[in-house]
């Protein structure tokens, strides 16, 4: 459901803000080493988190790696999630396969998309209530 990358970051999260805890860059060889993961699977999220400011990165120096670039307890899941995987989106049977003949007009009075729907609702809702302290066990 989720990319790798993603998945790895969920991971990775915890050391970042463990780092921002103590104000320092923890670099992508480091966290790699610590989850147990490859860091050149892990480098996609943290190159798009930095694009969307949600990480800051400092390449070479005396300090390289990667820090938050605000409060972890002011980032939500949701937001992490859909800037590494997009808005969270039930489609219907006919945008992905044109070609069936459903005999419900419309989608919305199709049961199984209403429950999936509900379920994609509510995830979004869990997501967004949960921040980056909260997933690192920091209250």
């Amino acid at each position: 459901m989720l990319l790798l990358s993603t998945r790895l970051f969920l991971i990775a999260s915890t050391h970042l803000v463990e780092g921002y805890s103590k104000k320092i860059k923890i670099t992508a060889p480091y966290i790699a080493k610590r989850c147990n993961v490859n860091s050149r699977a892990l480098m996609p999220a943290l190159r798009r988190l930095t694009q969307v400011s949600i990480l800051k990165s400092q390449i070479g120096g005396r300090e390289p790696g990667f820090i938050l670039a605000r409060e972890p307890s002011d980032i939500s899941m949701y937001e992490i999630i859909t800037a590494l995987e997009g808005e969270f989106k039930m489609s219907s049977c006919r945008d992905i396969m044109d070609y069936v003949k459903c005999k419900i007009d419309n989608c919305n009075d199709c049961s199984i998309f209403q429950i999936m729907n509900k379920g994609i609702f509510q995830t979004i809702n869990n997501l967004k209530n949960t921040t980056l302290s909260d997933h690192a066990g920091i209250k």
